[in-house]
């Protein structure tokens, strides 16, 4: 996706099967959103309306993260 402001975004979708509520999928956020490292992706933010529960990450292109650890 892209963001208003040019940024291209992935988003990560929960499955409407999984087992994960959501105290687990804020829980889940909160402890992503404390982790920073080069190498990990940013999580610029998320989406619990009704049953959607999605993750709005920084886009990486396939392969990239290789690229940069190796």
């Amino acid at each position: 996706g892209l963001l208003p402001d040019g940024r291209i975004i992935a988003v990560k979708q929960l499955a409407a099967k999984s087992k994960q509520g959501n105290k687990e999928f804020l829980t889940e956020i909160c402890m992503i959103s404390t982790l920073q490292h080069p190498n990990l992706v940013k999580l610029y933010g998320c989406c619990t309306e009704g049953s959607q529960l999605m993750l709005v990450y920084e886009y990486l292109e396939n392969n990239s993260l290789a690229k940069a650890l190796f």
